[in-house]
């Protein structure tokens, strides 16, 4: 019978794929986010959105999935995770989704999403 079906757990966000569709924030220059891909370098991140996350190319390849480590700030510990890498834009910036994250690693990335929201709603106030 239709009322004893199980619900589905379902999350909050969907993470998009292929092109990103979720906002996205930039780091503010006292606290970058900084991305280690595994057997690379450690870069600071362009921007993240809940879904993905872009920085600069370090001899990577369109389509290809990479394990790294992503530390969002300094309070928060690093965690590890995967990005595929959907596009090189013409700035030699991977635009890439991140996957392989367990619910807490997607609720920090939104947190912080968030978090930079709010200081960039609060700047444009102060503006004014």
């Amino acid at each position: 019978m239709f009322w004893n079906k199980k619900k589905e757990d379902k999350k909050m966000f969907e993470v998009p794929e292929g092109n990103r569709g979720s906002y996205r924030v930039y780091p503010s220059d006292d606290e970058p986010i900084l991305i280690k891909i595994k057997g690379g370098k450690t870069s600071k991140a362009v921007d993240i959105c809940a879904g993905g996350i872009s920085f600069p190319n370090d001899d990577h390849e369109i389509g290809s999935t990479h394990e790294c480590k992503i530390k969002l700030s300094r309070d928060v510990e690093p965690f590890a995770a995967k990005v595929i890498i959907h596009k090189i834009d013409d700035t030699n910036i991977c635009r890439c989704s991140i996957t392989d994250t367990t619910d807490e690693m997607d609720d920090l990335v939104h947190h912080y999403v968030m978090g930079r929201q709010r200081e960039d709603i609060q700047a444009k106030k102060t503006k004014f």
